[in-house]
């Protein structure tokens, strides 16, 4: 009897199967260090600019130089090569490397600190000198992580509908009212557009002249339709479902040319195209098939650039609230389902009056163990948006940016990942003194106690707590430090272009020039802070079995001779993620208290912080850094994925995770979360199953929650996966908020995946 969840299975055509085999070949590696060096050359001409003019001139002459592709078999023009970013970013990045993997880079967080203490005139001594140096050396150490570029929401929705045209025309007149501080800002924006419509023009030509030679009269045919659409949307808005494809592919394109390659996301593009989809299916010039196609295409794009995070938002509510999903948001999730690339991130906002229809292609769109969609609910969205403050209609059309983080297409400038603080390290710091267990680096606490000196655990819990704000306030503080200089040394004036406001305000992006100006400050650990606590409270302060000095002391050594000792507080303590009331409160308290300090700070451009409870790849890569904790973790060993318990160690079932995870207020998340749940894809084989899969996620949002992922893989594939990688290339599997490929994430994150618990029952 077939299932009344089943769906028709999808295939691509020829011709999209054809552009998927031969995307590899388009790699370039020439193209990595020409931005660079272009960039540098335009730097030493232009000495005493601003750098808005500067990096306008680099970005202008680097779309005249740099390489630009198409095969005669595509169906979109345009490709986006990996480039070099150590001109127009604080990073130590290579200048050569296989572009068809993500290169191995990071902030360069001394360069920074040193930047910014130029900026502000600070002298060793200074207060806020000894700020930077502290939130550096933090940095380095990994108890925060912090990054400027990326994780963007920029405006291609404004940029389809104006044209560059449009958008020159804005600057101009804003040319005609600026002052002089302002005047470079605007320039730069309309230097940037000119240069926009100049590289668009180079396809219409290209396309032109290859069709002259095309092998077949249908690729013939492709290349006229895509010079002729190229020269239209050069400086036009668009006027077709596929000259809006094509546009919103050259700006992303272009942002890519600009910005750091992580995070750049794509908005509601179902509700951007829809308009144009609709119109060409009633005037007889497009069918579902065909824009499937130019979908499938556009995805392809997307996949050539590995962990990139380009996260596409469908589905949700209009401004009355209705479910407005429509068919090309079908098609967007057939695409994925077709391809089964880690690009792009599909995210399916979540209403309760969806249709039956949706919720199946998701869910075989989840079946197919990639990760995809992730459901947001609207209700829980919204609201945190509005808290946040966004006014009310803007926060109804929020999309995702990178993994889960809210934002405002075209409005908000949310700098979504400038910050992420790392809460078991400072534990494992209240524990040695302030020492970093691996590097021996210190990090003065507040308030340094012997640990002999607490009589209750009720004491222990609130100097902990008042030492978690103390490194909490440090790093916000860092980063209003930071948050001026960005506009002085890494202006973005294309992305500026896009955005609304800018043009008028006369200012970059990155100086507060759109309409909302946020910042984001993520923690990281929760589990593990959490149930250390926990076991701290049963074995010292309940049993006495062991002392705060004993347990510091194993933890010194990694448990090395203390097997008893890690035995107790791994399997003798309650963990989060199985509705244990002590330890589920205590993350509730502890999120609620970070939140209402973080709520009282402002960033510089005007705009709040917002908190967000996820943690992309960095639990890995955190725990990687941190020493062994009071939990009975081993150092170097991932920590728990973003909100969802220690690996394992959840052991009742994922309606107890759900339970545990609701005791925390959700709607301090304003900058997002994550629940991810790990189902055997037996699991899912069956009705009664998928029904009460769809009953615990209703369930789950009418009683508070946000969001909620499903990876659907078997422990035993991850394994072998391990084990043999060149047998397992093409297996996705979702990480913390995004998907990947598993043969690309450094072992400690495969692990981290292949522990977490797997359900068969509910």
């Amino acid at each position: 009897m077939e299932s009344r969840w089943a769906v028709p299975e999808v295939k691509c055509s020829e011709r999209i199967a054809k552009i998927r085999d031969h995307r590899i070949e388009d790699h370039d590696r020439s193209q990595i260090p020409l931005r660079d060096i272009i960039y540098r050359e335009e730097f030493a001409k232009h000495p005493e600019e601003p750098a808005a003019m500067r990096f306008a001139r680099g970005f202008s002459r680097f779309l005249e130089e740099k390489r630009i592709h198409l095969n005669e078999y595509d169906i979109l023009a345009g490709f986006a090569y990996r480039y070099t970013y150590n001109t127009t970013l604080p990073v130590d990045m290579p200048e050569d490397y296989d572009p068809r993997y993500r290169p191995d880079f990071g902030v360069e967080s001394i360069r920074e600190a040193k930047e910014c203490e130029e900026f502000h005139g600070l002298k060793p001594g200074d207060a806020d000198y000894e700020k930077m140096e502290f939130f550096a050396s933090a940095v380095k150490n990994w108890l925060y992580k912090h990054w400027e570029s990326g994780h963007i929401l920029a405006g291609y929705r404004r940029v389809v509908t104006n044209g560059f045209g449009g958008l020159i025309a804005e600057g101009e007149e804003a040319l005609k009212t600026v002052d002089d501080e302002h005047r470079p800002y605007v320039e730069a924006m309309l230097m940037v557009d000119r240069a926009a419509v100049k590289y668009i023009r180079r396809f219409a030509a290209m396309a032109a002249e290859m069709a002259q030679t095309a092998s077949t009269p249908e690729y013939k045919a492709q290349l006229e339709k895509i010079a002729g659409a190229c020269a239209n949307i050069a400086d036009k808005p668009a006027s077709t479902f596929f000259e809006a494809v094509q546009l919103v592919w050259f700006v992303h394109e272009l942002l890519y040319a600009e910005n750091e390659p992580a995070s750049i996301s794509l908005g509601r593009l179902d509700m951007t195209l829809y308009p144009f989809y609709k119109k060409d299916v009633e005037e007889g010039r497009l069918t579902y098939e065909e824009a499937s196609d130019i979908i499938d295409a556009l995805w392809i794009k997307f996949s050539a650039n590995l962990h990139a995070y380009q996260n596409v938002t469908i589905g949700g509510g209009d401004a009355n609230g209705k479910f407005a999903g429509n068919d090309v948001t079908k098609i967007m999730l057939q695409a994925t389902r077709r391809l089964r690339f880690d690009q792009p991130l599909i995210c399916l906002r979540y209403t309760d009056d969806m249709p039956d229809e949706f919720w199946a292609e998701s869910m075989a769109l989840v079946k197919t163990g990639t990760g995809f969609p992730a459901f947001f609910y609207d209700n829980a969205c919204i609201a945190a948006k509005v808290r946040s403050g966004i006014a009310p209609e803007d926060a109804k059309n929020y999309a995702m940016v990178g993994c889960v983080e809210m934002s405002t297409p075209e409005k908000e400038y949310g700098k979504t990942e400038v910050l992420r603080i790392n809460l078991p390290m400072i534990l494992q710091l209240c524990m040695d003194h302030g020492t970093a267990a691996l590097t021996g680096d210190m990090f003065p606490l507040k308030d340094d106690r012997d640990l002999d000196s607490f009589k209750s655990f009720e004491e222990f819990y609130d100097w902990f707590k008042d030492e978690l704000l103390y490194f909490g306030g440090i790093a916000l503080d860092a980063i209003n430090l930071l948050d001026p200089t960005v506009m002085h040394f890494y202006p973005t004036p294309f992305l500026s272009t896009t955005m609304e406001k800018c043009f008028q305000k006369g200012l970059d992006v990155t100086g507060g020039g759109t309409v909302y100006n946020n910042s984001g400050v993520n923690l990281c650990g929760m589990a593990n802070l959490v149930d250390g606590l926990e076991a701290i409270h049963k074995m010292v302060f309940e049993e006495k079995k062991y002392t705060l000095k004993q347990i510091a002391a194993a933890m010194a050594v990694n448990y090395e001779g203390f097997d008893e000792m890690r035995n107790d507080l791994v399997n003798h303590c309650d963990k989060f993620g199985n509705d244990k009331g002590r330890v589920d409160d205590m993350l509730n308290d502890l999120v609620a208290a970070f939140a209402e300090m973080s709520e009282g700070y402002r960033n510089m451009r005007g705009g709040k912080f917002n908190l967000g409870l996820y943690s992309v790849e960095d639990h890995a890569k955190m725990g990687l850094r941190t020493g062994a904790t009071p939990d009975g973790r081993l150092a170097e060993v991932s920590l728990a994925n973003a909100l969802s318990p220690e690996q394992g160690l959840d052991k009742i079932g994922p309606t107890a995770v759900v339970n545990s995870v609701l005791k925390t207020d959700l709607k301090v998340a304003t900058n997002g979360m994550v629940l991810d749940l790990k189902f055997s894809p037996s699991f899912l084989e069956s009705d009664r199953h998928m029904d009460a899969l769809r009953d615990l996620v209703n369930a789950y949002f009418k009683n508070g929650g946000m969001e909620v992922q499903f990876n659907v893989v078997s422990r035993a594939t991850l394994v072998a996966a391990q084990q043999h990688p060149e047998q397992h290339q093409d297996l996705v599997v979702r990480v913390s908020g995004f998907s990947a490929y598993f043969t690309t994430l450094m072992k400690t994150t495969q692990d981290e995946i292949i522990a977490r618990t797997e359900y068969a029952n509910m």
